[in-house]
């Protein structure tokens, strides 16, 4: 089902109802129909020193050395991020040290952070571990 298809049932059970959670709901699709169909993906073996950009989402799984600013950015579990992210949305599975600039981060249990993290709403599972200053923004 596309995400016109799912907006269009969704107006429909919100007006149906009356639901206030519509909107946000509705906001959320939103920011998804923002993203690029396909993720980047940098896999194991890449090594990046420098700048990255994207408007779409980005999996990481090789070493990062550097800024990257992006919609939604994955850290995955091999991965690991040296530098600064600045991003709506950041997962962090994997090794970050740096600083973080983010709107949503979601931090999981095998996650290793070191750094300054800047959020709106922060998520941690139990067993992550975390070093550094946070700050809510």
């Amino acid at each position: 089902m596309s995400i016109s298809n799912i907006r269009a049932k969704l107006n429909q059970a919100t007006s149906a109802q009356n639901l206030p959670d519509g909107e946000v709901i509705t906001k959320k699709l939103d920011v998804l129909t923002n993203f690029k169909s396909t993720p980047t993906i940098l896999s194991r073996d890449l090594k990046i020193q420098g700048e990255i950009f994207s408007a779409g989402v980005i999996e990481i799984e090789g070493n990062i050395n550097g800024t990257i600013n992006g919609n939604s950015v994955i850290l995955r579990e091999n991965g690991a991020i040296y530098g600064t992210v600045f991003a709506e949305y950041f997962s962090i599975r994997g090794k970050f040290e740096g600083t973080i600039k983010a709107k949503n981060i979601s931090i999981a249990s095998k996650a290793k952070v070191t750094g300054e993290i800047e959020y709106d709403i922060l998520s941690v599972e139990d067993g992550a571990n975390i070093d550094g200053h946070f700050k809510k923004v």
